[in-house]
């Protein structure tokens, strides 16, 4: 049976941690192995622990403002690029947020979102039908509790730039060159924000950020030294 590309990079990388070894005749064939592999998959050794880590979305078809923002935090402290990619119920396909960085940046980048995006969601039900239960058209009550869920999004920025993960150098640039060569050109979205051009109640704001100071964070998988910071909470 043929090996596929995610088949050979995880070989290739086994071949190089196996090219280190103190057994030089162990160590050359490793890397003449791993060498073959490259050459033959087409992979740029530069490109090897770029990694995409997909998460889901509740949306249909475009995310609102503040799981933008939620994202968006996630992403840059994570120093990650970001792809959205729409649901198709045609084909029974959900929307999903894609993180893209170097290991294991992506992994930790989709579990903090993971972790948040359901408590987040938890919590705008609950402020749904505690606080507006007496709101009686819809539209507004989304448009209140858009500007919860903004506010509760603000709370918790502090968990996610807290993580304490180590980048490498020229990261940036070699995410750019495994983007160029995996995904090519892609399109933009504007999030869609329900409150513009509305008049705000900040008390809605407020209580987000209220509710957002009991959310949590805590430790994800066995990821070591890049997970320990995960701990933290309000």
């Amino acid at each position: 049976m043929s090996m596929s590309r995610e088949e050979a990079i995880l070989k290739i990388k086994k071949c190089l941690a196996l090219s280190k070894s103190g057994n030089e005749h162990e160590a050359a064939i490793a890397l003449r192995q791993a060498q073959a592999l490259m050459l033959e998959f087409q992979i740029d050794p530069d490109l090897l622990d770029i990694v995409e880590a997909n998460c889901s979305s509740n949306v249909k078809k475009t995310p609102q403002t503040w799981e933008a923002m939620l994202v968006s935090t996630i992403t840059k402290s994570m120093q990650c690029r970001l792809i959205f990619s729409s649901g198709n119920p045609f084909y029974g396909t959900k929307a999903q947020w894609t993180f893209i960085g170097v290991d294991p940046a992506p992994e930790i980048a989709s579990y903090a979102f993971d972790v948040l995006y359901r408590q987040v969601n938890r919590a705008r039900k609950s402020f749904i039908e505690t606080s507006l239960k007496r709101v009686t058209v819809k539209k507004n009550k989304v448009r209140r509790a858009d500007l919860f869920c903004e506010g509760w999004v603000e709370a918790v920025r502090h968990l996610i730039i807290g993580i304490n993960i180590e980048v490498v150098a020229n990261t940036t640039a070699r995410i750019t060159k495994y983007m160029d060569q995996t995904h090519g050109s892609l399109n933009s979205f504007t999030p869609k924000d329900r409150n513009k051009g509305k008049t705000i109640n900040h008390s809605d704001y407020r209580a987000g950020q209220q509710s957002g100071k009991s959310a949590q964070l805590n430790q994800a998988m066995n990821g070591g030294k890049q997970y320990e910071r995960l701990g933290t909470s309000l």
